[in-house]
């Protein structure tokens, strides 16, 4: 064998891989394992050697090695092209010519590709992939033999000859043979990776596929169909359907060349299921051959699968375990809790972990076992994307929803859903879901859909507003630093309670909303403006009446010219209520004052927080919004403005249930609006009694933390935000051992560090948050698109607002610019003219006040606050969801 100069690649043949390369060898053998391989010979490494030497080029090639050594990079390519001239033009061999010429005529084909094939090529350290040329459509024996020097030559492409030279390859010692092998004219073609080269991922095969040649696609000029499928089952976890504008195709002369697809054929998929099935079940055979991952090359011709080429992916990272494959995400959570969270609330909410999530689990019958639902990255709140996607597909039909439908323009959220597309049954967290069970329980849990009743929600509000009343009523300073420590976990255990009590009916009651819009769409011919009507000036809604209270306070400040002017004056509050109150109706105004803070002063920015300050604790913020008021008085009425939207809900809920003649789809739109209305009201007031529980224990954390700084225990009050529970716990029993200053002190420091840091809203298993790159935004852009939430179009100036315990006001008609809102955010909602916020959904907080408010809304607008300034006049099209920046 190793005199041969041209050997065929047969499978019964044994071959030198030395003579004939990696590339080469690897052919022979997966026709060993019984794969379609086109028929090929091959011009080995020893009919090169014998080459170079019979022409006198070995001393030639040294000499210019010599040269390349002392020749500055921008000079080489002279020297390198000379060189190429020299080899090929020197003549070959009579053997080699004859042997070549005798293989070709065997090989009978009407075309061939002729391919390099180095001997230090597709090594399991370095791979030399797309370095040396490749030749296609070859139609004689001539330009077969001009091919293969071509082949030859391509070691001296400047390209190549720099690789070598950084990876410490001798360059006299290099060595090629060259494939000519039956031309395959491919309906479809591309690459199979048989493990992640990004990810090191091994569980899953990924394919992609393009019409026609995949030069194609290897040149990134055309975006391929993508496949992931499972290897334990050849389940397809992912299907991605490019639009594919040309096909590379061979011409009448022999030539490649771009052709366009036509446009109903560029979107259809170039594999059916089987083939994508049969590609990896193939590819896990070739994987187990070689006995490592590899990245190969396929082509079906007239429904037949070939295969090209298979070598290692010398650039796969280590294989990561399923935690650090696991999806991380802010979305849906920033609402809550959007900044940095104290040591005492993650205590808390670790607590309350289980019983948040589990009661609706396990009617669902999925255990998630011990998986966590959420956790903290960079100190912040994240919800683990990678589970609840286990629990979504769970779900009968959820496979087929497209969820990137409500994502408009915000480019983290649709990155994030791309992510879990991508995920194959072996990245997701390990959940038992019994099927049968769910099978058999699913007409329990309807009929347990329609036993929640409005009327179930409103005994549940009264119970949670008892257990309040009782919790308010507690004398904290009475009580000793252990009993006040014990009633902080019972309010806990009463949290959990709520929780338990609320959550199940809660997720079956908003149920009703998603499912006005579809009959109003259906039977009402309904765009969706007309649902969201249906929602506004209900009344009755804690959050939106803060607002609406806040601006009666106003009024009646306005009624008396001199208690307005104290309140204009500027003073901080302490100031304006020792000025107030010695002003006739003074005592009036202060009463109204308080029975404001009485009812709402509980509410705040970040309400899940036990670390922040709310509005009875705040009264100079209050304040503001009071004067931001008196300066819109005049200019709207949002009062008159409410009662209106309430007439005009009544005559539509009146309208459609004149236009739905057939009796039994009246009574489904009367159960569903009942229903989505009650369900908004009791969404946003179970919200209002969790967080007058908060409260609750705020005040006696604050006690604790007062009567522990007295003795010395800490330095300062709120440095008891600084500790966890158990650790209060300990400190109130007196059985601590622990350096309390110490352990606040660091716990501080970390605080602040977490607080200089902006992380991802997604992040992928562990990360470094400090290495964090914001999205470069396009600020010149004029039209950005979301998802319309509450309709109606508006016009005005906008006003970006970032935080919502500033001092920065809406005015009258303007439009608010936000990342998300929550209740904190409600007064800013009432002098708007509508809402644009960066993320949100169709059921968080802005976009229940929005419709209660009946101003326009539109969420998932992608980093809004990043190119709208405020001033600049946008319009807000609550019907389609766009937002239009006019100057």
């Amino acid at each position: 064998m190793s005199q041969a100069k041209v050997v065929a690649l047969k499978a019964t043949q044994l071959i030198d891989e030395m003579a004939v390369g990696p590339k080469a060898a690897s052919l022979v053998r997966l026709s060993r394992i019984g794969l379609a391989v086109p028929d090929a010979f091959c011009i080995t490494g020893t009919a090169f050697r014998e080459h170079l030497e019979q022409n006198n080029l070995t001393v030639r090639i040294k000499s210019a090695v010599d040269e390349l050594a002392k020749t500055k990079p921008a000079a080489r390519e002279s020297v390198l092209s000379s060189l190429r001239q020299d080899v090929t033009e020197a003549p070959l061999s009579e053997e080699v010519q004859r042997q070549t010429e005798n293989h070709y005529r065997k090989l009978g084909a009407e075309r061939v590709a002729v391919r390099s094939s180095g001997t230090a090529e597709d090594l399991t350290a370095h791979s030399f992939a797309g370095q040396y040329d490749t030749y296609l459509g070859i139609a004689n024996l001539e330009d077969c033999i001009e091919a293969v020097k071509k082949c030859w030559v391509s070691l001296w492409t400047l390209r190549a000859y720099e690789y070598r030279e950084k990876n410490g390859f001798d360059h006299l010692k290099i060595n090629m043979a060259v494939i000519v092998q039956s031309f395959i004219a491919p309906d479809a073609s591309g690459v199979i990776f048989t493990a992640d080269p990004l990810s090191g991922e091994r569980c899953s095969i990924v394919i992609e596929a393009c019409f026609g040649l995949g030069e194609a696609l290897v040149s990134g000029k055309v975006t391929p169909d993508r496949f992931i499928v499972g290897k334990k089952n050849l389940k397809i976890h992912s299907r991605t359907i490019s639009e594919k504008k040309i096909e590379c195709v061979l011409n009448s002369n022999g030539l490649v060349k771009e052709q366009p697809v036509p446009s109903e054929r560029s979107s259809v998929c170039c594999l059916d299921r089987k083939q994508v099935k049969r590609l990896a079940k193939l590819a896990i055979k070739v994987e187990t051959e070689f006995g490592c991952p590899q990245d190969i090359e396929w082509a079906i011709c007239k429904k037949k699968i070939y295969f090209l080429q298979s070598r290692p992916i010398t650039a796969i990272g280590p294989e990561k375990s399923r935690q650090e494959q696991q999806i991380w995400s802010t979305y849906c959570l920033e609402e809550v809790m959007p900044d940095v969270v104290t040591p005492v609330t993650w205590s808390m909410l670790q607590c309350l972990g289980n019983n948040l999530f589990d009661p609706s689990l396990r009617d669902l019958c999925i255990n998630r076992r011990d998986t966590p639902v959420f956790g903290l990255i960079a100190g912040r709140l994240y919800f683990n994307a990678s589970f609840w996607t286990a629990v979504i597909l769970c779900l009968p039909g959820s496979r087929n929803y497209d969820f990137r439908k409500n994502a408009g323009n915000e480019t983290g959220l649709l990155d994030l859903l791309e992510k879990l597309e991508n995920l194959t049954q072996e990245d997701l967290p390990k959940i038992e879901f019994n099927r049968i069970r769910f099978i058999l329980k699913l007409p329990l849990l309807l009929i347990g859909v329609i036993a929640n009743t409005p009327e179930k929600g409103q005994s549940i509000l009264e119970n949670a507003r008892k257990m309040n009343k009782k919790w308010q009523s507690l004398n904290i300073s009475s009580l000793s630093a252990e009993q006040m420590a014990d009633c902080c976990m019972d309010a806990i255990d009463d949290f959990d309670r709520l929780i338990v009590a609320h959550a199940p009916y809660l997720f079956s009651i908003m149920m009703a909303f998603p499912a006005l819009e579809i009959v109003c769409s259906k039977w009402l011919s309904d765009d969706s403006s007309r649902t969201s009507k249906l929602l506004a000036g209900l009344g009755g809604m804690d959050d939106a009446e803060s607002a609406t209270d806040l601006w009666r306070l106003a009024v009646k400040a306005h009624e008396s010219p001199d208690i307005e002017t104290a309140l204009l004056a500027g003073n901080c509050w302490e100031n304006t209520l020792q000025k107030v109150s010695e002003l006739q109706r003074g005592d009036e105004f202060l009463k109204s004052w308080d029975e404001f803070m009485e009812r709402h002063g509980h509410h705040c920015r970040a309400e899940l927080e036990l670390y922040n300050q709310r509005w009875y604790e705040t009264p100079d913020y209050i304040l503001g919004l009071v004067r931001s008021y008196l300066a819109c008085l005049g200019k709207t009425d949002p009062l008159e403005n409410y009662r209106k939207l309430a007439n005009q809900r009544e005559q539509l809920a009146a309208g459609c249930r004149r236009k739905l003649k057939n009796p039994i789809k009246r009574l489904i739109f009367n159960k569903l609006l009942i229903r989505s209305q009650k369900g908004a009201l009791f969404r946003e007031n179970i919200k209002s009694e969790v967080i007058r529980l908060i409260v609750v224990m705020r005040q006696m954390l604050l006690e604790l933390g007062n009567r522990f700084a007295n003795q010395g225990l800490l330095a300062e009050t709120d440095d008891i935000f600084f500790l966890e529970f158990r650790d209060i716990i300990q400190i109130a029993k007196g059985r601590h051992k622990l350096d309390i200053r110490q352990i606040v002190a660091t716990r501080r420091r970390e605080y602040k560090r977490w607080q200089s840091i902006t992380p991802p809203k997604v992040v992928v298993g562990e990360n470094d948050p400090d290495s964090f790159v914001p999205e470069v935004v396009d600020a010149d852009v004029d039209v950005l698109k979301g998802w319309a939430v509450s309709s109606g179009v508006a016009e005005g100036k906008a006003r970006v607002i970032l935080r919502a315990d500033t001092d920065e006001q809406v005015l009258a008609g303007e439009i608010l610019v936000a990342p998300f809102t929550d209740p904190g955010w409600t007064p800013y909602f009432l002098p708007a003219a509508a809402v644009v916020m960066n993320q949100g959904s169709l059921l968080s907080h802005g976009s229940i006040v929005a419709r209660e408010y009946g101003i326009p809304c539109v969420v998932n607008v992608g980093p809004t606050t990043r190119i709208v300034k405020t001033g600049q006049m946008i319009q807000v099209d609550g019907n389609s969801g766009v937002v239009r920046i006019l100057q």
